[in-house]
């Protein structure tokens, strides 16, 4: 396996430079809160989760930031041609974790909001999407899906592991040391407290406080002791299901319905979690990056019975991370940015990880001096080549960038 980095010489000048003003790869073009109608979220100072999706159905990635310190605690910003509109999802406060996802929730072919309360909340909500008819930009009505036992709620996912043609609500439930599922009930909108009760929900996973190993590179001191989090879905043992990845295990379904954890790492249950075939032929590769805190970037290997890890770069709060093909050549690459969390980190950098295929990996940073929280690759401008939201936490909020590709190729539809 090698390793190849690429930085564009304004950027190298730039990371030289120490304390440096954020700089911009050329072929990239960064839009930045007050231009093409990018308007700040709320007047609040911790934005916690950035959600990709088509709120409209008009074919066009649209997305969803929540912040929690302020109202309004859940806005959407709807793609348009000159730009961008930010719309108002939830007018109230709300302690929203990171970690969120959509998923059409009712059943009526738009697709609704969903996310989890932080370590102060006991609380999953998802957020009905109004439609066309009254209008998007009609305030969503917040639904409850649960509202008992521990508290936090950091990454969540939908997949339908027992073959049903549902997804299942998949999240980790930190204050309980447990990974859960939901099951969405046959009638969503009366499931909430006064109308139905919770969803019903079973255990995926379990762990304990009494189990941890030494964790790689330097964790977040705010963690509790053997927290995990990171989701992903991706069918690992190719049996032609999806199994769910994270916290440094994937867990396959049994025909009986019980879960088998099996593990990547015990060393990097703290991580944000990705997969996906970044060597032609056998298992998909899982990637493990540290969210919060320092530590490698590792993509895993199956190899002969054993998970062989590959160490790609060391990452300061690296809480963005996807596997997908960036570049539309058919090879699975990885995406990865950084925070600045607190003003920290100034040579922070938005990164691909291009991929060969065979376990080579070029690296290119796309943008430096950014803080990266729960960024996402995607299609932000519909022009079928992968754009970057750049969503930071902290630093300098309230606040977004878009960074749109200008010279890159298109993605393969």
């Amino acid at each position: 396996m090698h390793r190849f980095l690429v930085i564009a010489p304004a950027l190298l000048a730039a990371l030289a430079a120490g304390a440096q003003p954020e700089s911009v790869a050329p072929g990239w073009r960064a839009v930045r809160v007050g231009e093409a109608g990018l308007e700040p979220p709320n007047s609040g100072t911790q934005q916690t989760s950035a959600t990709v999706f088509d709120i409209d159905g008009d074919r066009v990635n649209d997305f969803v930031i929540t912040e929690r310190t302020a109202a309004p605690a859940v806005v959407g910003y709807l793609r348009k041609s000159a730009g961008w509109r930010r719309i108002v999802i939830d007018a109230g406060r709300a302690l929203v974790e990171a970690g969120a996802a959509c998923e059409d929730v009712d059943s009526d072919g738009d697709l609704d909001f969903v996310a989890g309360g932080d370590g102060r909340s006991n609380e999953l909500w998802w957020w009905e999407n109004p439609g066309a008819a009254a209008g998007y930009d009609k305030p969503w009505t917040r639904r409850t899906i649960k509202s008992s036992g521990p508290n936090k709620h950091h990454d969540l996912m939908f997949l339908d592991v027992d073959g049903d043609n549902i997804r299942e609500l998949i999240f980790w439930n930190q204050g309980g040391r447990r990974l859960l599922l939901a099951r969405r009930p046959a009638r969503p909108r009366d499931a909430s407290p006064g109308g139905g009760g919770e969803w019903p929900m079973e255990t995926v996973f379990e762990y304990s406080s009494g189990s941890e190993m030494l964790q790689r590179g330097k964790p977040a001191a705010f963690r509790s002791v053997n927290e995990h989090e990171g989701l992903w879905a991706a069918d690992i043992d190719l049996d032609g299901r999806q199994d769910i990845v994270g916290g440094g295990y994937w867990f396959r379904r049994t025909p009986q319905g019980r879960f088998i954890p099996n593990l990547v790492d015990a060393s990097y249950h703290f991580s944000r979690s990705a997969a996906g075939q970044l060597t032609k032929g056998g298992r998909p590769e899982v990637v493990l990056a540290v969210g919060d805190g320092a530590g490698p970037l590792i993509w895993y290997e199956w190899v002969k019975g054993t998970w062989m890890p590959h160490i790609l770069a060391e990452v300061d709060n690296g809480h963005s991370l996807a596997v997908l093909d960036f570049d539309g050549d058919g090879n699975a690459d990885i995406f990865l940015a950084e925070m600045r969390l607190n003003g920290g980190n100034p040579a922070s950098r938005c990164s691909v990880f291009l991929g060969d295929g065979a376990g080579n990996f070029k690296e290119t940073v796309l943008a430096a001096g950014f803080d990266n929280h729960e960024s996402k690759a995607a299609d932000l401008d519909g022009d079928g080549d992968l754009d970057i939201l750049m969503k930071p936490y902290n630093h300098l909020t309230p606040s977004l960038n878009i960074l749109i590709n200008e010279g890159g190729p298109p993605r393969a539809r």
